[in-house]
């Protein structure tokens, strides 16, 4: 069932010089009942703003956001505050109120009509599963900015609003406070009643919560699909980059007619895809898709072995990254550092490195 539909939604803020700056363009998408759209894209690209405009907190310039058939762009303000009810918005900076925490908790209940004697067990309940049990009656303006996180996630989450927007919540959370979202989102999401659109701009956040990605660049939405479509199949260099696709090469494509396989040569290489396309494309390839190995290999089944050396090396912990040129291009590779010693890779090693045609995304 669809329960919200956007449409050629548009926002623009106006400067006091009269100069105006576009935040949002040609917005579409909808979102069903029940499913957790993730909205993911950099700093800056519009994803606080649109999430501000679905929870009526900001005005559209002009557009359409359609809930249960209702124009929530078109509402008159007596009806807007029944409709925000409807929705909960946990911002990506803890807000809470100058009171105790059994109080900021409690507030979007009291304002509701409900009674103390009925929302007292409840409000105590997830005081104590967000681990402030014995703070209750502590101002909240006092706790730490993790333990104020904790506090805004249990107000808007103990209002039993029909969707959660949630604004890059986790963006400053430690290892504690994420299990305690993850443990929320979850809870969530079982209940098929409850629709959840959150923005992140960590691609791992998005697969782990998403039915749907939607991917925001520059205020335009550039793809919609499943976690697999945005990951596997990006549709444009911007959502290749975003979702991890750093080797991205330029070439020409023609088709093998004996094999099916499409032969792209780019610079003076020949990489092979299993996709079947013509003509100018972009060449997407994951790092950790990329073998490498010090000897060429015998009897593989790769479809794409090039000779190259070692031009860069980047030690991230227990993983590095490996900047090798093969001819005229160069590729990332992603290796665990245990391998990279194994293998005895230095700079300026003459190694070869090997992928799959189907690690091969076409563009």
């Amino acid at each position: 069932m669809k329960l919200l539909n956007i449409k050629n939604l548009y926002k623009e803020f106006y400067k006091g010089d009269k100069s105006v700056i576009k935040v949002l363009s040609n917005i579409n998408f909808s979102v069903q009942k029940g499913e957790c759209f993730v909205i993911i894209g950099p700093n800056g690209s519009g994803k606080t703003t649109l999430l501000r405009l679905i929870g009526l907190l900001d005005s559209p310039t002009q557009g359409q956001i359609i809930y249960n058939n209702q124009d929530l762009a078109k509402i008159a303000r007596k009806e807007m505050v029944s409709y925000r009810r409807k929705f909960s918005f946990v911002r990506q900076k803890p807000v809470v109120r100058s009171t105790t925490v059994f109080n900021n908790i409690a507030y979007g209940l009291k304002v509701r009509g409900i009674k103390f004697d009925e929302y007292k067990e409840s409000v105590n309940n997830i005081i104590e599963f967000i681990g402030l049990d014995g703070m209750e009656n502590k101002n909240a303006n006092s706790l730490s900015g993790g333990e104020m996180q904790r506090v805004a996630i249990a107000m808007n989450f103990i209002v039993n609003p029909e969707v959660y927007l949630l604004d890059e919540v986790s963006a400053n959370l430690d290892s504690m406070n994420i299990k305690l979202l993850d443990d929320f989102i979850m809870r969530i999401k079982e209940d098929k009643e409850k629709t959840i659109i959150m923005s992140t701009h960590d691609p791992v956040e998005a697969i782990k919560y998403a039915d749907r990605i939607a991917v925001l660049s520059n205020g335009q939405i550039t793809q919609i699909g499943t976690p697999n479509e945005i990951f596997m199949a990006p549709k444009d260099e911007f959502t290749a980059l975003f979702v991890g696709y750093e080797n991205i090469l330029y070439g020409v494509a023609e088709l093998d007619d004996t094999t099916g396989l499409s032969q792209i040569k780019v610079g003076d290489l020949i990489v092979t895809a299993s996709s079947q396309k013509e003509g100018d494309v972009k060449v997407c390839i994951r790092p950790e898709s990329i073998g490498i190995i010090t000897q060429p290999a015998k009897n593989t089944s790769y479809r794409n072995t090039f000779k190259g050396i070692i031009e860069n090396i980047r030690e991230l912990g227990n993983i590095c990254h490996l900047i090798v040129r093969c001819k005229s291009e160069k590729f990332l590779i992603t290796i665990t550092e245990l391998s990279r010693k194994n293998l005895q890779l230095q700079l300026n090693s003459e190694v070869f490195i090997n992928f799959k045609a189907t690690d091969v995304k076409i563009l």
